[in-house]
């Protein structure tokens, strides 16, 4: 089993981390797994933060380390929510950018490369003033969930996309790790703390995001 520990000081960097929390999700990980072995992008680790699972989820991920053709890396808490989960993965990421994946998703076969292509169309000195990219979701049948954006490739604030141009629905991208690291889930509130309060202040914080409409 690599622990934690062990990990810290032998881990390359790599371009991307895939974050996913988990509890009591041993039944659904293998899903995420098959998703990531079949990646065109080969540079991300798959970082699992078990948020005190009581079910096989360890001994599937010792499993799973045994056979990846990437590194695997297994963080267990005790029970403190998702938000802490979350942020303990930020912190001990390797990766450049956070590609949050729930413990029942799958990903596109190339979504880690669209990903890395849409951010080399960013001209290098505009980099600074991004904070992620973010594309669309399908339901297992294909179909988009919610509305596309208005245009094929946007910049734009994620206020911006939700109050003036009125996109709706669920949609999926990648952040840069070192700006989820200054905007934190507050622990010190009971209970879920959503998604949006942080996508909301790192908008206020005046940080863009590439829109695009691609799954």
């Amino acid at each position: 089993m690599r622990t934690e520990s062990a990990m810290a000081g032998g881990m390359r960097r790599v371009t991307f981390t895939v974050l996913t929390p988990t509890f009591n999700r041993g039944h659904t990980l293998e899903r995420v797994y098959r998703s990531l072995c079949r990646q065109s992008c080969k540079d991300f680790e798959w970082l699992v933060v078990d948020d005190g699972s009581t079910d096989h989820t360890r001994a599937l991920i010792e499993r799973l380390q045994t056979l990846a053709p990437f590194a695997i890396r297994y963080l267990w808490q005790p029970n403190q929510h998702k938000k802490v989960a979350f942020n303990r993965g930020v912190a001990n990421a390797n990766g450049e950018w956070i590609v949050a994946l729930d413990s029942d998703d799958e990903l596109d076969d190339d979504t880690l490369k669209k990903m890395g292509d849409i951010w080399a169309g960013i001209a290098p000195a505009d980099r600074p003033r991004y904070a992620g990219i973010t594309g669309l979701c399908v339901r297992p049948d294909g179909r988009v969930v919610g509305d596309r954006f208005p245009r094929d490739v946007m910049d734009a604030t994620s206020l911006d996309i939700h109050f003036r141009h009125h996109v709706r629905g669920e949609k999926f991208g990648c952040l840069r790790t070192a700006i989820l690291r200054q905007f934190p889930f507050r622990e010190d509130v009971p209970g879920l703390v959503t998604e949006d309060t942080v996508w909301s202040a790192i908008a206020r914080a005046g940080y863009l995001t590439r829109w695009v409409n691609q799954v």
